[in-house]
This record gives C-alpha cells, sequence and structure tokens, in this order.
C-alpha cells in the first residue's frame, strides 16, 4: 500500500513532529485521461485518515475554479523530482522554483511544443521567462502550480527540463475539474 508523507521539507532529516503518514486508500484517476494526449492528467487519492491542518501542512479550498493566469504571470511550483536533466536522483529537499505563464499560441508553434501533443484549454505552459531556465522536472508530476498564493495547476509533462522551448505542461483547474473533483469526492464518502 502506498503512503503519502504531508509537512516535509527534508527527506532524510528528522522531521518527525512536522509529518503526517497517511496510506492511500483508493486511487481516482480521471476517467477520460489520455497518456497519449496527455489530457485530464488529474488523479485524487483517498487517504486512510483525515490530515490535521499545521504550520507545515495546509490546503486549498476548492470551491470555485481557479483563475486562468495570463500570459506573463509570475507562479511557483514545488516537488521533490530531479534538479538536473537525466540526473536519476531525487532531490533531498523540497524545492521551489517561479516560472512564466506562457500563452497558449506561442506553446503550441513550431518553435515550442508543434502541436505534438496539442496545448489545449485544459493546460497552462509555465516555464522560462526567455533568459533564464525554470521548470520542473521528473519526478515533480502531481506538485502544485501557485499563481498570486492561489493553486491553479498540476503538474503533467514537459520537453526535458529546463529547456527553454519546452515549458512544464500543467493540468488546469478549470471548473470542469473542480467538478469532477468534487464530485468523486462525494461519492468515496
Amino acid at each position: 500500500m502506498k503512503k503519502v508523507l504531508l509537512g516535509v521539507h527534508s527527506i532524510s532529516a528528522d522531521e518527525k513532529q512536522e509529518r503526517q503518514i497517511r496510506k492511500v486508500a483508493k486511487y481516482y484517476p480521471h476517467p477520460c485521461y489520455n497518456k497519449t494526449e496527455k489530457i485530464n492528467d488529474l488523479m485524487l487519492l483517498k487517504l486512510d485518515k483525515p490530515v490535521k491542518r499545521t504550520n507545515t501542512v495546509d490546503y486549498f479550498n476548492l470551491k470555485t475554479a481557479a483563475k486562468e493566469p495570463e500570459d506573463g504571470t509570475k507562479c511557483t511550483v514545488a516537488g521533490w523530482g530531479e534538479t538536473k536533466p537525466n540526473l536519476k536522483k531525487m532531490s533531498e529537499v523540497l524545492m521551489a522554483v517561479n516560472v512564466t505563464v506562457i500563452n497558449r499560441m506561442k506553446c503550441n508553434s513550431p518553435s515550442y511544443y508543434d502541436f505534438n501533443p496539442i496545448i489545449n484549454k485544459d493546460m497552462i505552459c509555465a516555464g522560462s521567462n526567455g533568459k533564464d531556465k525554470a521548470d520542473s522536472c521528473r519526478g515533480d508530476s502531481g506538485g502544485p502550480l501557485l499563481c498570486d498564493g492561489q493553486l491553479v495547476g498540476v503538474t503533467s509533462f514537459g520537453g526535458g527540463c529546463g529547456i527553454i522551448k519546452k515549458p512544464g505542461v500543467y493540468t488546469f483547474l478549470s471548473a470542469k475539474y473542480i467538478f469532477w473533483i468534487k464530485k468523486t469526492m462525494k461519492k468515496s464518502d
């Protein structure tokens, strides 16, 4: 049975007082997930017991859909994924980086993803500001994309790591996904 660790900053440090460990009781992948087209890339995890809000554990209220961030918006991504391409080693500590939202037209252009896959209205591209490398990487999938302190997306995929013209792509927590999340949570009770 898989476990979820909450309130963790360092994998090996003695942070036992801050940590909450929960078993995954059930998985709820989005019913229309398509690995090839990389669409509907969301999964909910039902935990074996509730999570306590603490100094190191918090959660977001998902009552309404996130506001779609505009082109050029500065956002933050976080995770324990690789810190260098092809390193094949997860980070020892939780890392975060500021990324810049890139509009879908540019993200689908020939010099970026060239419609392979199609970056659609349910996705957000975010990465380099055009000069500095900034990206999520392998192992960060499922992590948050935060814009103006709001959870707006979930790390989905990218074309490598830290490549200026292959930014990270995030599942946008639009109204249709919030509806699915609420419906799935209600059914799981």
